[in-house]
């Protein structure tokens, strides 16, 4: 098979997005991480908005660490069923090594509080994404691409948007590191990282949304991926290129039509042989 022809823009979910830190374009404030990104359409997902604070990093980590974010913020937040705050992707104005959007947001004193206060001081905890974390909810005013300009955008203070009321609720965080089984139902891998194109939907007026394309599929054992395993080329060390490709000779990449997302929970099921997919170097 040859190499996937891409004329939009292609991210990927883990190596580009998550983690990632978002900061204020006017000032370059860091407002927060990104601690999830919110999918819309499960037939056909795109990134609908960024998701941070502890209502989002929780579920995500999960455990007794994830229960105590989530559980300590929720008595301590006002609402009677708090939910992340999110930032819309239409803000964002550009994707580089950081996240930058437009607007005037303040960071929420109250996340910050939580995460400093009751779950900074438990062993083990302080290497989980720190970070102030922002709250505001944002006016549906189109910013542009990512590397535009974007257009103003006004806070609004009328508090979160709870997940719960968004129809067909899907997190990146229920794709990634998700065992993935093939037709004849044996283990095919798991999902290492997420191919978004930014061919997807309109967001506001003028910037279309990132869509997912598909699934990097690796082996278990093989860790995490930097980006060197994919295509060749580019200002990249040759002799490591070659080892992480070597390492990963076995990952492979699943087109969305190839796999079926749509498991809440288990395995995610393959709709092609695995011998039949893309090898991660011909990306």
């Amino acid at each position: 098979m040859s190499a996937l022809p891409e004329s939009a823009r292609v991210l990927h979910a883990h190596l580009h997005l998550m983690d990632r830190q978002v900061v204020r374009e006017v000032d370059g404030r860091l407002l927060c991480k990104v601690d999830d990104l919110e999918l819309a359409d499960r037939a056909n997902p795109y990134v609908k908005s960024i998701l941070a604070g502890p209502l989002a990093l929780g579920p995500r980590i999960g455990g007794w660490l994830g229960r105590l974010m989530v559980g300590a913020t929720e008595l301590l937040r006002p609402e009677e069923d708090p939910g992340p705050y999110r930032i819309r992707m239409h803000l964002v104005s550009n994707i580089g090594s950081a996240i930058t959007v437009g607007g005037d947001p303040e960071p929420l004193a109250l996340e910050r509080w939580v995460r400093d206060h009751i779950i900074g001081p438990i062993p083990g905890s302080s290497g989980e994404r720190p970070g102030k974390h922002s709250g505001e909810r944002f006016d549906e005013h189109p910013a542009g691409h990512p590397g535009e300009r974007p257009g103003k955008a006004r806070p609004t203070h009328a508090g979160p948007t709870r997940l719960a009321d968004i129809p067909d609720e899907l997190r990146m965080s229920h794709l990634l590191d998700r065992v993935v089984i093939d037709p004849s139902g044996e283990v095919a891998g798991q999902v290492a990282d997420v191919r978004l194109v930014q061919d997807g939907p309109l967001l506001g007026e003028a910037t279309q949304a990132l869509r997912v394309a598909g699934y990097i599929i690796a082996p278990s054992h093989t860790g995490q991926l930097f980006g060197y395993e994919r295509a060749r080329g580019g200002a990249r060390p040759a002799l490591v290129s070659a080892i992480i490709r070597r390492l990963h000779r076995n990952s492979v990449y699943a087109t969305h039509e190839q796999l079926d997302p749509s498991t809440p929970d288990g395995p995610l099921k393959l709709r092609t042989p695995r011998d039949r997919l893309l090898s991660l170097t011909e990306l």
